[in-house]
Protein backbone atom coordinates (compact mmCIF):
# COMPACT_ATOMS: atom_id res chain seq x y z
CA UNK A 1 0.00 0.00 0.00
CA UNK A 2 1.75 3.15 -1.24
CA UNK A 3 0.39 5.59 1.32
CA UNK A 4 0.56 3.22 4.28
CA UNK A 5 3.66 4.62 5.92
CA UNK A 6 2.66 8.28 5.54
CA UNK A 7 -0.95 7.83 6.62
CA UNK A 8 -0.22 5.67 9.63
CA UNK A 9 2.66 7.84 10.86
CA UNK A 10 0.34 10.85 10.84
CA UNK A 11 -2.30 8.83 12.67
CA UNK A 12 0.23 7.55 15.18
CA UNK A 13 1.32 11.10 16.03
CA UNK A 14 -2.25 12.33 16.41
CA UNK A 15 -3.87 9.44 18.29
CA UNK A 16 -2.04 7.52 21.01
CA UNK A 17 -3.26 4.32 22.58
CA UNK A 18 -4.56 3.59 26.03
CA UNK A 19 -2.56 3.40 29.19
CA UNK A 20 -2.90 3.79 32.90
CA UNK A 21 -1.14 3.25 36.14
CA UNK A 22 -1.16 -0.39 37.08
CA UNK A 23 -1.55 -2.54 40.11
CA UNK A 24 1.93 -3.95 40.41
CA UNK A 25 4.24 -1.22 39.10
CA UNK A 26 4.43 2.50 39.81
CA UNK A 27 4.71 3.36 36.12
CA UNK A 28 3.25 1.10 33.43
CA UNK A 29 5.66 2.58 30.91
CA UNK A 30 8.54 1.03 32.85
CA UNK A 31 6.95 -2.39 33.26
CA UNK A 32 9.88 -4.82 33.62
CA UNK A 33 7.80 -7.68 32.21
CA UNK A 34 6.94 -5.81 29.02
CA UNK A 35 8.62 -7.09 25.87
CA UNK A 36 10.79 -4.33 24.42
CA UNK A 37 9.97 -3.32 20.87
CA UNK A 38 13.59 -3.40 19.70
CA UNK A 39 14.04 -6.95 20.98
CA UNK A 40 11.16 -8.62 19.16
CA UNK A 41 9.40 -8.75 15.84
CA UNK A 42 5.79 -8.80 14.77
CA UNK A 43 5.69 -12.58 14.53
CA UNK A 44 6.66 -12.98 18.18
CA UNK A 45 4.37 -10.21 19.40
CA UNK A 46 1.16 -11.47 17.78
CA UNK A 47 0.87 -14.77 19.69
CA UNK A 48 1.77 -12.92 22.89
CA UNK A 49 -1.06 -10.43 22.53
CA UNK A 50 -3.55 -13.05 21.35
CA UNK A 51 -2.94 -15.11 24.49
CA UNK A 52 -3.17 -12.01 26.70
CA UNK A 53 -6.46 -11.02 25.05
CA UNK A 54 -7.85 -14.52 25.60
CA UNK A 55 -6.69 -14.45 29.22
CA UNK A 56 -8.44 -11.10 29.70
CA UNK A 57 -11.71 -12.58 28.51
CA UNK A 58 -11.27 -15.64 30.72
CA UNK A 59 -10.47 -13.52 33.76
CA UNK A 60 -13.48 -11.27 33.16
CA UNK A 61 -15.98 -14.13 33.42
CA UNK A 62 -15.41 -14.63 37.13
CA UNK A 63 -17.27 -11.40 37.79
CA UNK A 64 -19.39 -10.93 34.66
CA UNK A 65 -20.80 -14.46 34.62
CA UNK A 66 -21.66 -14.21 38.32
CA UNK A 67 -23.58 -11.00 37.64
CA UNK A 68 -25.65 -12.87 35.03
CA UNK A 69 -26.03 -16.00 37.20
CA UNK A 70 -24.37 -18.21 34.61
CA UNK A 71 -21.99 -19.21 37.38
CA UNK A 72 -21.72 -18.77 41.13
CA UNK A 73 -18.80 -18.87 43.54
CA UNK A 74 -18.37 -21.56 46.17
CA UNK A 75 -16.82 -19.02 48.52
CA UNK A 76 -19.82 -16.68 48.55
CA UNK A 77 -21.80 -14.48 46.22
CA UNK A 78 -20.24 -11.22 45.06
CA UNK A 79 -21.19 -7.84 46.49
CA UNK A 80 -19.02 -5.39 44.57
CA UNK A 81 -15.98 -6.18 42.45
CA UNK A 82 -13.06 -4.34 40.86
CA UNK A 83 -11.62 -6.85 38.35
CA UNK A 84 -8.21 -5.45 39.24
CA UNK A 85 -6.18 -8.09 37.42
CA UNK A 86 -7.97 -7.26 34.18
CA UNK A 87 -7.11 -3.58 34.52
CA UNK A 88 -3.42 -4.46 34.74
CA UNK A 89 -3.62 -7.03 31.97
CA UNK A 90 -5.51 -4.70 29.62
CA UNK A 91 -2.94 -1.95 29.85
CA UNK A 92 0.31 -3.84 30.46
CA UNK A 93 -0.08 -7.00 28.44
CA UNK A 94 -2.61 -6.15 25.73
CA UNK A 95 -2.63 -2.45 24.85
CA UNK A 96 1.07 -1.85 25.53
CA UNK A 97 2.01 -4.80 23.32
CA UNK A 98 -0.37 -3.62 20.62
CA UNK A 99 1.25 -0.18 20.82
CA UNK A 100 4.64 -1.76 20.12
CA UNK A 101 3.13 -3.74 17.24
CA UNK A 102 1.56 -0.60 15.80
CA UNK A 103 4.93 1.15 15.69
CA UNK A 104 6.67 -1.84 14.14
CA UNK A 105 3.94 -2.36 11.53
CA UNK A 106 4.34 1.27 10.47
CA UNK A 107 8.13 1.14 10.43
CA UNK A 108 8.19 -2.12 8.47
CA UNK A 109 5.38 -1.17 6.06
CA UNK A 110 3.25 -4.14 7.03
CA UNK A 111 -0.40 -3.06 6.69
CA UNK A 112 -1.72 -6.60 7.24
CA UNK A 113 -0.35 -6.57 10.77
CA UNK A 114 -1.51 -3.01 11.26
CA UNK A 115 -5.07 -4.04 10.37
CA UNK A 116 -4.96 -6.89 12.90
CA UNK A 117 -3.59 -4.51 15.52
CA UNK A 118 -6.52 -2.14 14.98
CA UNK A 119 -9.04 -4.99 15.35
CA UNK A 120 -7.41 -6.20 18.57
CA UNK A 121 -7.17 -2.66 19.91
CA UNK A 122 -10.90 -2.23 19.30
CA UNK A 123 -11.70 -5.54 21.02
CA UNK A 124 -9.56 -4.77 24.07
CA UNK A 125 -10.89 -1.22 24.31
CA UNK A 126 -14.38 -2.68 24.23
CA UNK A 127 -13.60 -4.96 27.16
CA UNK A 128 -12.11 -2.05 29.12
CA UNK A 129 -14.95 0.41 28.63
CA UNK A 130 -17.67 -2.22 29.04
CA UNK A 131 -16.11 -3.12 32.39
CA UNK A 132 -15.37 0.32 33.91
CA UNK A 133 -16.99 2.84 31.48
CA UNK A 134 -14.60 5.82 31.30
CA UNK A 135 -10.89 5.09 30.96
CA UNK A 136 -7.58 6.69 29.87
CA UNK A 137 -7.31 6.95 26.10
CA UNK A 138 -6.19 10.15 24.40
CA UNK A 139 -3.43 10.92 26.93
CA UNK A 140 -2.37 7.34 27.49
CA UNK A 141 0.80 5.43 26.59
CA UNK A 142 2.86 8.55 26.05
CA UNK A 143 5.70 7.45 28.31
CA UNK A 144 7.00 9.12 31.42
CA UNK A 145 5.85 12.54 30.20
CA UNK A 146 2.38 11.73 31.58
CA UNK A 147 1.91 9.00 34.16
CA UNK A 148 -1.43 10.43 35.33
CA UNK A 149 -3.45 10.51 32.11
CA UNK A 150 -6.88 12.08 31.95
CA UNK A 151 -9.88 9.82 31.43
CA UNK A 152 -11.88 9.76 28.23
CA UNK A 153 -15.62 9.20 28.37
CA UNK A 154 -17.23 5.98 27.24
CA UNK A 155 -18.76 7.85 24.32
CA UNK A 156 -15.30 8.92 23.16
CA UNK A 157 -13.92 5.41 23.59
CA UNK A 158 -16.74 3.89 21.55
CA UNK A 159 -16.04 6.38 18.79
CA UNK A 160 -12.40 5.27 18.79
CA UNK A 161 -13.51 1.62 18.61
CA UNK A 162 -15.53 2.33 15.48
CA UNK A 163 -12.73 4.46 14.01
CA UNK A 164 -10.25 1.61 14.52
CA UNK A 165 -12.54 -0.97 12.95
CA UNK A 166 -13.28 1.27 9.98
CA UNK A 167 -9.59 1.94 9.51
CA UNK A 168 -8.67 -1.76 9.70
CA UNK A 169 -10.77 -2.60 6.63
CA UNK A 170 -8.37 -0.92 4.25
CA UNK A 171 -5.22 -2.40 5.75
CA UNK A 172 -6.45 -5.99 5.90
CA UNK A 173 -7.24 -5.74 2.17
CA UNK A 174 -3.86 -4.27 1.21
CA UNK A 175 -2.35 -5.95 -1.84
CA UNK A 176 1.19 -5.59 -0.53
CA UNK A 177 2.58 -6.01 2.96
CA UNK A 178 6.24 -6.50 3.81
CA UNK A 179 5.26 -8.89 6.60
CA UNK A 180 2.06 -10.91 6.80
CA UNK A 181 0.85 -13.22 9.56
CA UNK A 182 1.02 -16.99 9.16
CA UNK A 183 1.62 -19.61 11.87
CA UNK A 184 2.15 -16.84 14.43
CA UNK A 185 -1.57 -16.14 14.13
CA UNK A 186 -2.82 -18.74 16.61
CA UNK A 187 -6.46 -17.99 15.86
CA UNK A 188 -6.82 -17.68 12.09
CA UNK A 189 -3.47 -18.92 10.77
CA UNK A 190 -2.92 -15.71 8.81
CA UNK A 191 -6.29 -15.85 7.02
CA UNK A 192 -7.00 -12.14 6.50
CA UNK A 193 -10.50 -12.86 5.21
CA UNK A 194 -11.38 -14.29 8.61
CA UNK A 195 -9.93 -11.22 10.31
CA UNK A 196 -12.14 -9.10 8.06
CA UNK A 197 -15.17 -11.17 9.09
CA UNK A 198 -14.23 -10.65 12.73
CA UNK A 199 -13.97 -6.91 12.12
CA UNK A 200 -17.52 -6.70 10.76
CA UNK A 201 -18.87 -9.03 13.44
CA UNK A 202 -17.37 -6.87 16.18
CA UNK A 203 -18.76 -3.78 14.55
CA UNK A 204 -22.25 -5.34 14.60
CA UNK A 205 -21.76 -6.18 18.30
CA UNK A 206 -20.74 -2.66 19.29
CA UNK A 207 -23.43 -1.09 17.12
CA UNK A 208 -25.97 -3.24 18.95
CA UNK A 209 -24.70 -1.84 22.26
CA UNK A 210 -25.70 1.65 21.11
CA UNK A 211 -28.72 0.78 18.98
CA UNK A 212 -31.27 1.84 21.60
CA UNK A 213 -29.54 5.24 21.78
CA UNK A 214 -30.37 5.89 18.13
CA UNK A 215 -26.70 5.81 17.12
CA UNK A 216 -27.24 3.26 14.33
CA UNK A 217 -30.06 1.96 12.20
CA UNK A 218 -31.17 -1.64 11.87
CA UNK A 219 -30.05 -1.60 8.24
CA UNK A 220 -26.53 -0.51 9.22
CA UNK A 221 -26.19 -3.29 11.76
CA UNK A 222 -27.53 -5.95 9.41
CA UNK A 223 -25.10 -4.75 6.72
CA UNK A 224 -22.24 -5.55 9.09
CA UNK A 225 -23.80 -8.92 9.97
CA UNK A 226 -23.85 -9.83 6.28
CA UNK A 227 -20.08 -9.26 6.07
CA UNK A 228 -19.34 -11.11 9.31
CA UNK A 229 -18.98 -14.73 10.40
CA UNK A 230 -20.62 -17.38 8.23
CA UNK A 231 -19.77 -20.60 10.14
CA UNK A 232 -18.36 -21.79 13.46
CA UNK A 233 -15.00 -21.99 11.70
CA UNK A 234 -14.92 -18.19 11.87
CA UNK A 235 -15.24 -18.05 15.67
CA UNK A 236 -12.70 -15.76 17.29
CA UNK A 237 -11.31 -18.10 19.91
CA UNK A 238 -8.00 -19.31 21.24
CA UNK A 239 -7.80 -23.09 21.26
CA UNK A 240 -5.61 -24.61 23.97
CA UNK A 241 -3.80 -27.96 24.11
CA UNK A 242 -2.21 -30.44 26.49
CA UNK A 243 0.81 -28.15 26.93
CA UNK A 244 -0.92 -24.77 27.09
CA UNK A 245 -4.01 -25.76 29.08
CA UNK A 246 -7.37 -24.08 28.83
CA UNK A 247 -7.47 -21.96 32.03
CA UNK A 248 -10.96 -23.24 32.86
CA UNK A 249 -9.40 -26.70 32.92
CA UNK A 250 -6.32 -25.82 34.96
CA UNK A 251 -7.82 -23.21 37.28
CA UNK A 252 -11.33 -24.62 37.78
CA UNK A 253 -11.74 -28.27 36.78
CA UNK A 254 -8.46 -29.52 38.23
CA UNK A 255 -8.86 -27.33 41.31
CA UNK A 256 -12.32 -28.74 41.96
CA UNK A 257 -10.92 -32.28 41.77
CA UNK A 258 -8.55 -31.52 44.64
CA UNK A 259 -11.22 -29.89 46.79
CA UNK A 260 -10.16 -26.32 45.99
CA UNK A 261 -13.59 -25.31 44.83
CA UNK A 262 -13.87 -22.03 42.95
CA UNK A 263 -16.84 -21.56 40.63
CA UNK A 264 -19.61 -23.71 39.24
CA UNK A 265 -22.85 -23.37 37.29
CA UNK A 266 -25.40 -20.94 38.64
CA UNK A 267 -28.87 -22.15 39.60
CA UNK A 268 -30.58 -19.87 37.05
CA UNK A 269 -28.45 -21.18 34.20
CA UNK A 270 -29.07 -24.82 35.11
CA UNK A 271 -32.79 -24.19 35.59
CA UNK A 272 -33.00 -22.80 32.06
CA UNK A 273 -31.46 -25.96 30.64
CA UNK A 274 -33.21 -28.59 32.73
CA UNK A 275 -36.77 -27.47 31.99
CA UNK A 276 -37.51 -25.71 35.27
CA UNK A 277 -38.30 -22.38 33.57
CA UNK A 278 -39.27 -23.42 30.03
CA UNK A 279 -41.01 -26.73 29.28
CA UNK A 280 -38.14 -28.35 27.43
CA UNK A 281 -34.97 -30.12 28.54
CA UNK A 282 -31.94 -28.87 26.66
CA UNK A 283 -29.63 -31.60 25.24
CA UNK A 284 -26.66 -29.34 25.95
CA UNK A 285 -27.12 -29.78 29.71
CA UNK A 286 -25.01 -32.96 30.20
CA UNK A 287 -22.35 -31.57 27.84
CA UNK A 288 -21.97 -28.32 29.77
CA UNK A 289 -22.58 -29.57 33.33
CA UNK A 290 -21.45 -32.70 35.19
CA UNK A 291 -23.71 -33.89 38.02
CA UNK A 292 -21.61 -36.94 38.88
CA UNK A 293 -23.67 -39.57 40.68
CA UNK A 294 -26.41 -37.16 41.72
CA UNK A 295 -29.97 -37.86 40.61
CA UNK A 296 -30.75 -34.32 39.48
CA UNK A 297 -29.00 -31.24 38.17
CA UNK A 298 -28.88 -28.38 40.67
CA UNK A 299 -26.88 -25.22 40.13
CA UNK A 300 -25.40 -23.12 42.91
CA UNK A 301 -27.21 -20.14 44.45
CA UNK A 302 -24.85 -19.12 47.24
CA UNK A 303 -27.04 -16.12 48.05
CA UNK A 304 -30.09 -18.29 48.84
CA UNK A 305 -29.66 -20.86 51.64
CA UNK A 306 -33.16 -22.25 51.01
CA UNK A 307 -32.25 -23.77 47.63
CA UNK A 308 -30.97 -27.36 47.30
CA UNK A 309 -27.23 -27.82 47.40
CA UNK A 310 -25.56 -27.77 44.01
CA UNK A 311 -24.79 -31.05 42.27
CA UNK A 312 -23.11 -29.72 39.12
CA UNK A 313 -19.49 -28.88 38.48
CA UNK A 314 -17.27 -27.72 35.66
CA UNK A 315 -15.22 -30.91 35.44
CA UNK A 316 -12.56 -31.98 32.94
CA UNK A 317 -15.32 -33.83 31.07
CA UNK A 318 -17.51 -30.77 30.50
CA UNK A 319 -17.10 -29.06 27.15
CA UNK A 320 -15.90 -25.67 28.35
CA UNK A 321 -13.39 -27.05 30.86
CA UNK A 322 -11.56 -29.70 28.83
CA UNK A 323 -7.83 -29.15 28.54
CA UNK A 324 -8.04 -28.32 24.83
CA UNK A 325 -11.28 -26.34 24.82
CA UNK A 326 -11.19 -22.78 23.50
CA UNK A 327 -11.81 -19.47 25.19
CA UNK A 328 -14.42 -17.97 22.88
CA UNK A 329 -14.25 -14.20 22.47
CA UNK A 330 -16.84 -13.91 19.71
CA UNK A 331 -18.80 -16.64 17.95
CA UNK A 332 -20.91 -17.21 14.87
CA UNK A 333 -23.81 -18.05 17.19
CA UNK A 334 -23.57 -14.63 18.83
CA UNK A 335 -23.70 -12.93 15.44
CA UNK A 336 -26.81 -14.88 14.44
CA UNK A 337 -28.57 -13.78 17.62
CA UNK A 338 -27.60 -10.17 16.91
CA UNK A 339 -29.20 -10.60 13.49
CA UNK A 340 -32.30 -12.16 15.03
CA UNK A 341 -32.74 -9.36 17.56
CA UNK A 342 -32.37 -6.59 15.00
CA UNK A 343 -34.50 -8.30 12.33
CA UNK A 344 -37.36 -8.86 14.79
CA UNK A 345 -38.70 -5.39 14.11
CA UNK A 346 -38.76 -5.51 10.33
CA UNK A 347 -38.49 -9.09 9.04
CA UNK A 348 -39.88 -11.82 11.29
CA UNK A 349 -38.95 -14.56 8.82
CA UNK A 350 -35.32 -13.49 8.79
CA UNK A 351 -35.33 -13.14 12.57
CA UNK A 352 -36.70 -16.66 13.01
CA UNK A 353 -34.16 -18.18 10.64
CA UNK A 354 -31.26 -16.39 12.35
CA UNK A 355 -32.57 -17.42 15.79
CA UNK A 356 -32.73 -21.11 14.82
CA UNK A 357 -29.33 -20.91 13.08
CA UNK A 358 -27.84 -19.42 16.25
CA UNK A 359 -29.12 -22.33 18.34
CA UNK A 360 -27.92 -24.87 15.77
CA UNK A 361 -24.50 -23.22 15.54
CA UNK A 362 -23.94 -23.51 19.28
CA UNK A 363 -25.24 -27.07 19.44
CA UNK A 364 -23.04 -28.05 16.50
CA UNK A 365 -20.03 -26.54 18.25
CA UNK A 366 -20.81 -28.64 21.33
CA UNK A 367 -21.31 -31.73 19.10
CA UNK A 368 -24.90 -32.35 20.16
CA UNK A 369 -26.37 -35.43 18.47
CA UNK A 370 -28.21 -34.49 15.28
CA UNK A 371 -31.45 -36.15 16.37
CA UNK A 372 -31.39 -34.44 19.77
CA UNK A 373 -30.68 -31.11 18.13
CA UNK A 374 -33.60 -31.49 15.75
CA UNK A 375 -35.96 -32.53 18.53
CA UNK A 376 -35.04 -29.39 20.45
CA UNK A 377 -35.38 -27.13 17.42
CA UNK A 378 -38.80 -28.63 16.69
CA UNK A 379 -40.08 -28.25 20.24
CA UNK A 380 -43.04 -25.81 20.31
CA UNK A 381 -41.47 -23.81 23.14
CA UNK A 382 -38.38 -23.25 20.97
CA UNK A 383 -39.66 -23.14 17.39
CA UNK A 384 -42.30 -20.48 18.06
CA UNK A 385 -42.31 -19.02 14.50
CA UNK A 386 -44.84 -16.15 14.36
CA UNK A 387 -44.74 -15.55 18.12
CA UNK A 388 -40.96 -15.19 18.23
CA UNK A 389 -40.03 -12.27 20.44
CA UNK A 390 -37.04 -10.82 22.26
CA UNK A 391 -37.52 -13.15 25.22
CA UNK A 392 -36.94 -16.24 23.05
CA UNK A 393 -33.92 -14.73 21.31
CA UNK A 394 -32.25 -13.62 24.52
CA UNK A 395 -32.90 -16.92 26.30
CA UNK A 396 -31.05 -18.81 23.57
CA UNK A 397 -28.33 -16.21 23.26
CA UNK A 398 -27.76 -16.36 27.02
CA UNK A 399 -27.22 -20.13 26.81
CA UNK A 400 -24.99 -19.90 23.74
CA UNK A 401 -22.88 -17.21 25.43
CA UNK A 402 -22.11 -19.29 28.50
CA UNK A 403 -18.91 -17.96 30.07
CA UNK A 404 -18.77 -15.04 27.64
CA UNK A 405 -18.52 -11.43 28.80
CA UNK A 406 -21.10 -10.34 26.23
CA UNK A 407 -23.93 -11.95 28.21
CA UNK A 408 -23.42 -9.26 30.86
CA UNK A 409 -23.61 -6.53 28.21
CA UNK A 410 -26.94 -7.96 27.06
CA UNK A 411 -28.44 -8.02 30.53
CA UNK A 412 -27.30 -4.50 31.33
CA UNK A 413 -28.56 -2.90 28.14
CA UNK A 414 -31.91 -4.65 28.65
CA UNK A 415 -32.04 -3.60 32.32
CA UNK A 416 -32.08 -7.19 33.62
CA UNK A 417 -35.72 -7.18 32.57
CA UNK A 418 -37.47 -10.31 34.01
CA UNK A 419 -40.00 -10.10 31.16
CA UNK A 420 -37.09 -10.81 28.81
CA UNK A 421 -34.93 -12.95 31.11
CA UNK A 422 -37.74 -15.09 32.51
CA UNK A 423 -37.15 -16.28 36.04
CA UNK A 424 -34.09 -14.10 36.62
CA UNK A 425 -33.98 -12.57 40.08
CA UNK A 426 -31.20 -10.31 41.29
CA UNK A 427 -30.57 -11.26 44.93
CA UNK A 428 -30.57 -8.73 47.71
CA UNK A 429 -27.17 -9.64 49.10
CA UNK A 430 -25.27 -7.59 51.60
CA UNK A 431 -27.82 -4.78 51.36
CA UNK A 432 -27.38 -4.36 47.59
CA UNK A 433 -30.81 -4.59 46.01
CA UNK A 434 -29.87 -3.41 42.52
CA UNK A 435 -27.96 -5.35 39.84
CA UNK A 436 -24.28 -4.99 38.96
CA UNK A 437 -23.72 -2.35 36.26
CA UNK A 438 -19.95 -1.96 36.31
CA UNK A 439 -16.73 -2.94 38.03
CA UNK A 440 -15.31 -0.44 40.50
CA UNK A 441 -11.98 1.13 39.63
CA UNK A 442 -9.00 -0.63 41.24
CA UNK A 443 -7.82 0.86 44.53
CA UNK A 444 -4.32 1.29 43.10
CA UNK A 445 -5.70 3.49 40.33
CA UNK A 446 -7.60 5.58 42.85
CA UNK A 447 -4.38 6.03 44.83
CA UNK A 448 -2.06 6.81 41.93
CA UNK A 449 -4.24 8.78 39.54
CA UNK A 450 -6.89 10.18 41.86
CA UNK A 451 -7.13 13.67 40.35
CA UNK A 452 -7.84 12.32 36.87
CA UNK A 453 -10.06 9.48 38.05
CA UNK A 454 -12.18 11.26 40.63
CA UNK A 455 -14.75 12.91 38.28
CA UNK A 456 -15.42 9.54 36.63
CA UNK A 457 -16.18 7.41 39.70
CA UNK A 458 -19.74 6.07 39.73
CA UNK A 459 -21.75 3.79 41.99
CA UNK A 460 -21.56 0.05 41.36
CA UNK A 461 -25.27 0.00 40.48
CA UNK A 462 -25.32 3.12 38.26
CA UNK A 463 -25.92 2.42 34.58
CA UNK A 464 -23.19 3.20 32.10
CA UNK A 465 -23.65 5.79 29.35
CA UNK A 466 -24.00 3.02 26.79
CA UNK A 467 -26.96 1.49 28.65
CA UNK A 468 -28.86 4.70 29.34
CA UNK A 469 -31.77 5.77 27.14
Amino acid sequence: MKNFYIKTMMLFVLVQLLASSCDDFLDVNEDPTKVKGEEVNLKSLLPTVLEATSESHYSAINAASCATHQIDQYFGYYTEFTMTSNWSRAYLECLNTLSVMEEKAIEEESPHYFGIVRVLQALNLGLVTDTWEDAPLSEALVGSSNITPEYDTQQQIYQTIFDYLDEAVEYLLAEESFHSPADDDMVYGGDLEKWSKLLHSLKARYMLHLYHKGQFTAAEILAEVEQGFTTNEDNFQLVYNEVNLNPLHSDVALANETGNFTITHGKYFIDLLKGAIYPVVDPRLPIIADKGEAAEYHGLASYDPTTPGNTTDLTRDTWYAMEDSPIIMMSYAELKFIEAEIALQTDLGRANNAYLEGIAAHMTMLEVEESEMQDYLDDPSVNVVVSLDLEHVMKEKYIALFLNFEAWNDMRRLNYDPDIFRGFEEPDYGGRSEPAERALYPTSEQNRNASSLSPHIREFTESMWKDQD
